[in-house]
């Protein structure tokens, strides 16, 4: 991306409808050059590398080409475009695929000018504080504090992160007999609080308003207590109050609850955006949970490519295959030969037991029956402690603006 305050938008669509909302939202801005698009559709890469525009605005109902092929051309070919997807109202549920594919948001049809540049402004926040606020090391400024940071994430709906990550926290906690904290990480839709039967009034907005500025003493008024001892910090509790957090203030809030916390997992649940990235850049591993049939693991060799693009190594990444049957479902060498990866963990399906927890609001970890299916998160628990015992061989953090210009592509 240039480094000119003007930034140059190239929109590609055969809607005049779209064309003329782009237009009437952007050509009265000084900030943003709105390039020509005629002819673009004749051979679009070529025209994209004469025009050298910063951002792309794409709609996805785009006849000249198939979009999700194009996002992936363009960000294979163009790592430094940013690549923001128009999505007509009934297509929302391509937004996962958009962002997997290499976008870094997108932006529902049809559209006002406040939302289109809401939309670019946090975009430029996110390439901003990916650039300036990652300072070298320093002996006084150590990158993470903390000991561990473990982002709980799945590409595919109904694999169960929150209760992975709820009973992954409640097991090293266990173990550990040190605080850990367990954060809700989805600003809307979040079930932390429900799924452990917490009543708190404290979210995550509480401690974001102040993201920059905050001290232990704040952090632990607004952090909540589990029965069990555990560190809890829900997610908003409003949808309202969930969309006005931005992605530079949750990098700083992370940043500051690592020197408060030693141990911290987030629950970043299954809808991959700037928000989600912005936890995985701040984290030391990803545990990356999925199911063990195809669907799953073609979406989880997809999220590789993510990370690929990303420059996160690949031992950042844990795999953890939740509601494993070994008498159903693809084997673990199945998984372990597609993936190239080798699997972290398993968790045993047994319906009964988790769903018996859910609706009584007390994880499998808390339960007293010796269950297989507590077994296995105590063992994956034992397993991450391992880790940070060992100490983390990466901060998780990129340092170079060549790394850093391409995770902004991402959400």
């Amino acid at each position: 991306m240039a480094n000119s305050e003007l930034l140059r938008i190239l929109p590609i669509t055969s809607n005049n409808l779209v064309k003329e909302s782009i237009i009437a939202a952007l050509e009265t801005e000084s900030n943003y050059f709105l390039l020509d698009a005629d002819g673009i559709e004749e051979d679009i890469m070529d025209s994209i590398y004469a025009l050298q525009p910063d951002y792309i605005l794409l709609d996805y109902a785009y006849q000249g080409a198939d979009a999700l092929a194009l996002i992936d051309g363009v960000t294979m070919q163009f790592p430094e475009i940013v690549v923001v997807v128009i999505l007509p109202q009934d297509q929302i549920t391509e937004s996962n695929n958009v962002i997997l594919a290499g976008a870094r948001a997108f932006l529902l049809q049809p559209f006002t000018q406040i939302e289109l540049l809401s939309t670019l402004q946090r975009v430029k926040e996110l390439i901003a504080r990916t650039v300036i606020v990652q300072p070298e090391p320093t002996s006084s400024q150590p990158l993470i504090s903390s000991r561990g940071t473990f982002v709980v994430f799945s590409p595919r709906g109904g694999a169960g992160t929150s209760s992975v990550a709820i009973n992954l926290a409640l097991a090293m906690f266990e173990k550990m007999g040190e605080e850990v904290l367990l954060m809700d990480g989805k600003l809307l839709f979040g079930h932390v609080d429900v799924l452990l039967n917490l009543r708190t009034q404290n979210s995550l907005t509480e401690l974001v308003a102040h993201a920059g500025a905050l001290d232990e003493s704040l952090i632990r008024d607004v952090i909540s207590d589990h029965v069990s001892g555990l560190k809890v910090l829900p997610s908003p509790l409003t949808i309202s109050s969930g969309q006005g957090v931005r992605t530079d203030d949750l990098y700083n809030l992370m940043m500051e609850l690592q020197t408060v916390f030693g141990t911290i997992i987030v629950d970043s649940g299954n809808f991959l955006n700037e928000n989600v990235v912005t936890y995985m850049d701040a984290s030391n591993k990803i545990i990356l949970v999925i199911n063990p049939d195809i669907a799953s693991l073609r979406d989880a060799s997809q999220f590789f490519e993510v990370c690929r693009q990303l420059s996160y190594p690949k031992d950042k990444v844990l795999v953890v295959v939740n509601q494993f049957d070994r008498r159903e479902g693809l084997s673990l060498d199945d998984i372990e030969k597609s993936l190239q990866v080798r699997v972290f963990g398993t968790i045993p399906w047994d319906r009964k037991t988790a769903l018996n927890a859910i609706n009584r609001g007390v994880p499998v970890v808390l339960q007293r029956q010796n269950s297989a299916l507590r077994k296995a998160y105590q063992d994956l628990g034992n397993q991450m402690i391992s880790i940070l015992e060992r100490g983390p061989k990466e901060s998780g953090r990129r340092n170079t603006s060549d790394v850093l210009s391409k995770s902004s592509r991402l959400g």
